[in-house]
């Protein structure tokens, strides 16, 4: 085997002009395939860890601490919309130590630990200050901590006392709340952030917490509604919103079964009575006879002739008799007769809930539907949601072309997210089918390679020959295999006309490159000849 230049250029041209299409094209691809993979991996393994050291901070923030990092001369990152920094996790601790040395950020600047010592000069004023100073702050880091708040700002008036009751005025506190895009807080949200308010500021009262949001909606109007006696308690308003819920779901999915989603908008308004109301009803009947008396007086009246009134002989009185002078007959009968009065009473209780009066509103999209199914759909969602005209109940159904601008737009990210999925998937397809070509290659190469030195070792054995004689006879064989892979392909048109031409340049080649072996062989042919 020639190891110089020359020699090993000629072997990889040899080996080369062996190779069918096919096999160059996977020849060249295999490895550059796996080259691709290894700096792919290598990069991605060398990459640095970013790790998050503050979060939701305040523009002013952010802007302050990636000023100083870029002094520390710092590789960061920036994500959520610029309010969380990332730095890497080798840093990190180092560039949290080094920004809070700094003071940043600045927000930390007051806090409950700020109380610990007292300052030189410092009056009781000055410590209340900054007592209202931390507590705003520990306020601000609870509720930043609620889900949906991505930063909160709070101010708290804290009044001096006084000695006269009528003359204290009462602590007021405002909220300020940047919500997550695309986040509401209920109406449970927001109490519980004036109730948090009220349990750590003293003296504070709900009713005087206010709260808004970064877009100008004040959200602590529901607050007023729990002082007003004419509004809903908590159970009360939870009872509507669950029969509004109900009722609106058992519509919208019977026509998102028949016109599709996204095709209608339902929405519904319950007026509930939650007057408790006692019945009592008492009813009299004819009675039953119970007891019955009659008694009958009768009298009879004369004149009375005789002596006086004595004592006799013992001292008992007498009396004289008496002579009727003329007889007066007089009679008298009563009846009394007593009954039991029959009485049923009747006592109903109405439960509160019941429903006054029902508001039903249905919009539907313009484009897929016309006004003969508009009135069928009328009149088939009053019969569903249970409207009665007799107690007011009102169903409106209107045709409205939608805006599909935000659903096409949504469709298309959804779309482009699959084609991406995709193309991860069919390029890791592609690296895996090429890696095993690879391999099937290199196994099918080792193969060739061990056959034709088992066959080549065969033919030593049958007759011995130099090493010369060897590789020639390796060169016509190569040849001939060639020239009947080319004949299968139909490139050929004998076998014996491309053996004989492939033997030729094979044997002409060799002989350029190797003359001194060639004369040697030649000169031990001509020796044995002779």
């Amino acid at each position: 085997m020639d190891f110089s230049w020359a020699g090993i250029k000629q072997s990889a041209t040899t080996f080369w002009n062996r190779l069918s299409s096919p096999q160059k094209i996977l020849t060249v691809l295999a490895p550059l395939a796996v080259a691709v993979a290894l700096i792919s991996l290598i990069t991605w393994a060398g990459r640095p860890q970013y790790v998050a050291i503050f979060t939701k901070l305040s523009d002013a923030d952010a802007g302050a601490i990636t000023t100083k990092l870029k002094d520390l001369k710092a590789d960061y990152k920036l994500a959520d919309n610029g309010s969380t920094i990332m730095v890497t996790q080798q840093a990190a601790a180092d560039l949290r130590l080094q920004l809070a040395s700094a003071g940043l950020p600045e927000q930390s600047k007051f806090s409950f630990s700020n109380l610990d010592s007292m300052h030189l000069g410092e009056t009781d004023a000055d410590r209340k200050l900054r007592y209202v100073l931390g507590l705003q702050n520990e306020l601000e880091n609870t509720l930043k901590t609620l889900n949906g708040v991505q930063d909160a700002r709070v101010h708290l008036v804290m009044p001096e006392e006084s000695l006269f009751v009528d003359s204290q005025k009462a602590a007021t506190a405002a909220v300020t709340l940047k919500l997550v895009p695309g986040t509401k807080l209920g109406d449970v949200q927001i109490r519980a952030v004036a109730n948090l308010l009220a349990g750590s500021v003293e003296g504070l009262q709900t009713e005087n917490v206010t709260i808004v949001d970064t877009n100008g909606n004040v959200l602590s109007d529901v607050l007023s509604k729990d002082q007003d006696p004419n509004s809903l308690t908590g159970t009360q308003y939870q009872l509507k919103q669950t029969v509004e819920e109900d009722t609106r779901k058992s519509i919208q999915s019977m026509l998102d079964r028949v016109l599709g989603q996204g095709k209608t908008v339902v929405r519904i308004n319950a007026s509930l009575d939650f007057d408790q109301i006692k019945r009592v009803k008492q009813t009299n009947g004819p009675g039953a006879l119970v007891s019955e008396q009659s008694s009958i007086e009768s009298s009879i009246n004369g004149t009375a002739v005789g002596g006086t009134p004595g004592l006799d002989a013992n001292g008992a009185p007498t009396y004289q008799a008496v002579t009727p002078g003329g007889d007066v007959i007089s009679s008298k009968s009563t009846a009394t007769k007593n009954y039991q009065v029959d009485t049923t009473q009747e006592e109903q209780v109405v439960s509160p809930g019941a429903v006054k009066r029902l508001s039903v509103s249905v919009m539907a999209d313009a484009d897929s539907i016309n006004q003969d199914q508009l009135d069928q759909i009328k009149t088939i969602v009053a019969s569903a949601a249970g409207i009665q005209a007799v107690r007011g109940d009102d169903i409106q159904v209107a045709a409205i072309a939608f805006n599909k601008t935000d659903l096409q737009q949504e469709r298309l990210a959804m779309e482009e997210a699959q084609k991406r999925q995709q193309l991860v998937t069919y390029i890791g397809i592609g690296a895996v089918v090429l890696f095993a070509l690879f391999l099937m290659v290199m196994y099918m190469r080792s193969r060739v390679k061990k056959a034709r030195a088992e066959k080549m070792m065969g033919l030593a054995d049958a007759q011995p020959v130099s090493l010369a004689e060897a590789e020639l006879l390796m060169a016509q064989q190569l040849a001939e295999e060639e020239a009947q892979l080319k004949f299968a392909q139909g490139k050929a048109k004998t076998v014996e006309e491309i053996q004989k031409q492939k033997t030729k340049e094979s044997v002409e080649l060799y002989s350029r490159n190797n003359p001194d072996e060639v004369a040697r062989l030649m000169k031990t042919w001509l020796s044995e000849e002779s």
